[in-house]
């Protein structure tokens, strides 16, 4: 009898890659702001990859009730695009948001952005001198360059206590909100005293039944010198030389905040004298601002600009707990001096996991190494924007960018200008990448770590710290000295191929 015929399996086709000069990975401020620099100038072969339904990065993943930016507005917009619409000093996220899509609306970004696609491997070929970008959705692209501007704040952080997962309630994250679930008449615990928690804290005390506020460590806390925007202030946005000194003046002002952060400055002493005349204040139980007051120096962690945080915490039904938390259980928290808080509702203000930013996409560089291997002692890169062994690979907002003191934005404009003259610079040389040099990134990485010992930051624990306590986020220094550091890398630094 003879055999049955057999038939060979099949496989998808692997797609035909879609190329492109430049790929972004991320829909944020600094994607955003790196597709308009591209277009103005004249470059308009590139896509934007967002894993997300919108445009917005952070500000799509952060929309907890009462979510603002905390610095003033007129810094938390392109130094290109002013923005005549904000209607107050300190911006909410939605109207962030709505600048974000009239920058990208003015300046024809909208269709280079391709939503819901997650990549989830870049691959250097040092043969074609290309990166094949592939994405969970099966799509596959080819690019000369490929731009990383997902940032450190992409991935929540859940609390590593145990049971969390056990927990029967509603079950939150301040950067993944779920808008449909209802906290009117719940019991709520808030985990977090953070930025995020402080700006949560009145929203959740205004809708909730109870909400339990549990701190492992008490936050230096100013008044937010917050105001209405009116008519008048938006017109004189379309006047230059307005805009410039207003910009000039909260430029000037931050930067004198970051002098706080050293000892024995005039500005360390002022912040101090307010915030702890803000707490006096808005506190008149000398009990509970002792429970408030921080027992480390003033911006080792990032300051808070709070005005209804301290009046939340008075109303009450609000309860701060400062007793460690032992587990999460089924009903509620168990704290370490043994009390059962009941809840309904788990509410997470923790953050970020920033030493783990990019951990879902698989970046292979020129020796086939991954970042991930590259990084197994912490993020690390030249200025934040390459890494050694990942050619025509450009970081926004990459390690050791971040400010306790200042505006993002300030910080993604100059990268991306130098983004740019790499690029050309590859372009116009006839070579197929750049690449820094190991030996010039560790030099680089070596003296800003010796410079962060010691300083404010190393003092206490922090999102800015790797599990090592190797400093992954702050730049050491001031806004000014960044800009001419990128400004002045030499293409020395760099191989070429």
């Amino acid at each position: 009898m003879p055999d049955a015929p057999t038939t060979a399996p099949t496989t998808a086709p692997t797609p035909a890659p879609t190329r492109h000069q430049v790929v972004i990975l991320g829909a944020g401020m600094s994607g955003l702001c790196m597709a308009v620099q591209l277009k103005r100038a004249g470059q308009h072969d590139f896509v934007i990859l967002e894993k997300s339904e919108g445009l917005g990065g952070t500000w799509w993943d952060n929309r907890y009730p009462g979510a603002h930016v905390d610095v003033p507005s007129p810094l938390y917009s392109f130094s290109f695009a002013p923005n005549p619409a904000w209607t107050r000093r300190f911006a909410a996220a939605p109207e962030i948001q709505a600048y974000m899509h009239s920058v990208a609306a003015r300046f024809g970004v909208q269709p280079h952005i391709r939503l819901g696609q997650t990549v989830r491997e870049a691959r250097f070929d040092m043969d074609s001198g290309l990166w094949r970008i592939t994405t969970a959705q099966g799509q596959v692209f080819e690019s000369r360059f490929f731009v990383c501007s997902t940032g450190p704040l992409s991935v929540p952080r859940w609390p590593d206590i145990p049971g969390i997962d056990s927990y029967c309630g509603k079950k939150l994250h301040s950067a993944a909100w779920d808008g449909n679930v209802d906290l009117k008449g719940q019991r709520v615990a808030l985990i977090g005293t953070g930025s995020t928690a402080a700006q949560l804290l009145a929203p959740l005390a205004q809708r909730s039944a109870a909400v339990t506020l549990f701190q492992r460590t008490a936050n230096w806390v100013l008044p937010r010198i917050d105001r209405p925007y009116g008519a008048l202030d938006r017109a004189l946005v379309h006047l230059p030389p307005y805009t410039t000194a207003v910009r000039a003046f909260w430029y000037h002002a931050l930067e004198f905040g970051r002098r706080g952060f050293d000892d024995g400055t005039l500005a360390r002493r002022t912040l101090q004298r307010t915030a702890d005349a803000h707490l006096k204040r808005q506190v008149p139980d000398e009990a509970l601002r002792q429970r408030l007051r921080p027992t480390y120096a003033l911006g080792c962690k990032r300051i808070i600009y709070a005005n209804d945080y301290y009046p939340a915490l008075l109303q009450p039904h609000v309860t701060l707990v400062t007793a460690d938390i032992q587990r999460i259980v089924a009903d509620g928290v168990v704290t370490a001096d043994g009390r059962h808080h009941p809840t309904d509702a788990l509410v997470c203000a923790t953050g970020f996991d920033v030493q783990h930013s990019l951990s879902g996409v698989n970046i292979i560089g020129r020796t086939q190494q991954t970042l991930t291997e590259a990084w197994a002692d912490g993020p690390e890169a030249r200025l934040g924007l390459t890494v050694a062994g990942f050619p025509n690979l450009f970081l926004m907002l990459g390690p050791n960018t971040a400010t306790g003191h200042t505006s993002t934005l300030l910080f993604i404009e100059p990268g991306v200008r130098w983004a740019l003259q790499a690029m050309q610079h590859v372009q116009q040389s006839g070579a197929s990448f750049i690449d820094v040099k190991p030996a010039v990134m560790r030099a680089f990485n070596d003296a800003l770590q010796a410079r962060l010992q010691g300083s404010v930051w190393s003092q206490c624990r922090s999102w800015y710290r790797a599990d090592s306590g190797r400093n992954i986020a702050i730049w050491p220094g001031f806004t000014g000295e960044y800009v001419r550091a990128v400004a002045a890398q030499d293409w020395g630094e760099f191989d070429f191929g």
